[in-house]
């Protein structure tokens, strides 16, 4: 059977991408089950010299590590674009990205906040959902990298719907089956009858009817942390949360090492460790590529499941 190929990204030249992709693309596990094709700045293509290597740019040299920067954002961009022309025309199968900072992004004048709204743009995707997963749980935000302030005025009753029937959708394509899923509150013990906050009553509970009169099995709104408990013991698939640190805080908790970021609503399936740049150790030899794996890994079986 021949291995399929996916594209991995090198990420922020300044953090610990390509330390990670290094260790990830040499180990075992991922030789068994994929062939990796690079993409970075020309200068990192002497640490693959037995992997396929797409120079993506060729600005590296005056980069520092451990500093976001304009030429950082741009390296780190231009990967990402050249990896979206591969998979979008079939060369490659499937996309593993390493981690972008944002304020590189926001120097090299990129409008958009991170991967998952970046790629929505390139390839023209509508509707897209950041789910995160780790070991057997599948966890997916409705909203994602805003203010805290701007969390309750971004779930809608519209929003909930189409972060749920993404997910679901996702996970019946790479074989998942009999999908149960819990729906998270927004607010401490799902609101209380609306004593402690309205958005249960007005945005979530209606959501819960529409999923559940389309067939989807799926919970009222619980309370999140009851809710986590449950998905955690295995009562649930997946489970709907309302906002980023409602899903990353838990799964940091359970284990931060097997973090899988998944972009469902992409014509190709996208992964990434579940950790940023960590410039703080970036060019110390000390990062752990254990997520990274996961995710080439979770990568490369979603692409022989669907």
């Amino acid at each position: 059977m021949t291995k399929p190929r996916l594209a991995i990204t090198l990420g922020d030249p300044a953090g610990i991408g390509c330390e990670i992709v290094h260790r990830a693309v040499n180990s075992l596990s991922v030789k068994r089950v994929c062939s990796p094709v690079v993409f970075g700045d020309a200068s990192f293509a002497s640490n693959f010299k037995n992997i396929e290597f797409i120079a993506s740019s060729n600005i590296n040299s005056s980069i520092k590590i451990g500093i976001p920067s304009k030429k950082a954002g741009i390296v780190a961009t231009s990967a990402i674009y050249e990896a979206v022309k591969f998979c979008t025309s079939n060369k490659t199968l499937a996309l593993v990205t390493a981690p972008i900072s944002k304020q590189s992004l926001k120097m090299a004048s990129v409008k958009y906040t991170g991967h998952t709204e970046l790629l929505a743009a390139l390839t023209k995707s509508r509707k897209v959902a950041m789910m995160m997963v780790c070991g057997n749980i599948h966890s997916v935000m409705v909203s994602r990298h805003i203010p805290v302030s701007q969390i309750s005025e971004n779930i809608k009753t519209k929003n909930i719907i189409e972060t749920v029937n993404l997910s679901i959708n996702f996970l019946k394509k790479i074989g998942k089956k009999n999908i149960k899923t819990v729906l998270c509150g927004l607010n401490p013990h799902a609101g209380d009858n609306s004593i402690l906050g309205f958005e249960e009553k007005i945005f979530l509970l209606p959501a819960y009817k529409i999923l559940k009169k389309s067939g989807i099995d799926i919970t009222k709104p619980l309370p999140a942390d009851s809710a986590w408990l449950k998905t955690k013991n295995g009562q649930y698939d997946l489970i709907c949360a309302m906002y980023h640190d409602q899903v990353m805080i838990a799964l940091k908790c359970i284990d931060a090492a097997k973090i899988v970021n998944v972009t469902v609503g992409l014509p190709f399936i996208r992964t990434s460790p579940g950790h940023g740049t960590a410039f703080d150790i970036a060019g110390k030899n000390k990062a752990d590529a254990s997520a990274m794996i996961e995710a080439i890994l979770y990568a490369s079986s979603s692409v022989t499941a669907s």
